[in-house]
């Protein structure tokens, strides 16, 4: 909030659609109402509970909404909104294809019903939001689109938590042991063989 330029881009690596995650990791949201932080933009939260919830309502409603963590309820735990205003529903045919745009406490985050990946920035033109004019954007991805590279001033990865979880040395590892980088001074000379379809004709 601080940073004297913006949007600061932070990508949420450890909860990326596109890379095997849920989607649904409630980590960052929980540290964003924690701080306090205004005019931020989340990006990519999946809950069809809560999307359904916001279908119900209309655009323009407001409503308490539980979000996040529907898909893996034992990693982290639901954030609890109080009152959120439902600011865009997609028209949709199937509720499965469901994305909300909701706001809440200086938070605009998007809703889907499914896995979506929310990495470029027309897939947030294109439900209304231009991720240019907010302060910071939180995206569930590794490395950023193009489309969102040129916007971001600064653009920073987080280590964080979730299904592929990137901060590889605090991962634990039980299975093979002594394994580099958990052992950062290993001695280790490879013997090598010659494969058994060096002689095969």
């Amino acid at each position: 909030m601080a940073s004297a330029t913006h949007p600061v881009v932070i990508s949420d690596s450890g909860d990326n659609p596109g890379g095997g995650g849920n989607s649904d990791q409630t980590f960052f949201l929980q540290a964003l109402l924690k701080a306090g932080t205004k005019d931020v933009l989340l990006g990519g939260m999946t809950d069809r509970p809560a999307t359904d919830a916001c279908y119900r309502a209309g655009v323009g409603a407001t409503l308490p909404l539980s979000i996040g963590a529907t898909l893996d309820p034992l990693m982290c735990r639901p954030v609890q909104i109080k009152k959120a205003v439902v600011k865009h529903l997609t028209p949709v045919t199937r509720p499965e294809e469901g994305e909300a745009v909701v706001e809440f406490d200086g938070i605009t985050a998007t809703l889907s019903a499914r896995r979506r990946l929310y990495h470029s920035a027309e897939s947030f033109r294109d439900i209304g939001v231009d991720p240019a004019q907010f302060k910071i954007v939180v995206l569930k991805c590794g490395y950023l689109h193009p489309t969102m590279k040129v916007l971001a001033n600064p653009a920073l990865m987080a280590l964080s938590p979730g299904a592929i979880n990137q901060d590889i040395l605090h991962i634990g590892n039980h299975r093979r042991q002594p394994t580099w980088p958990w052992v950062a001074d290993l001695a280790w000379t490879p013997k090598p063989y010659v494969s058994a379809r060096f002689e095969r004709k």
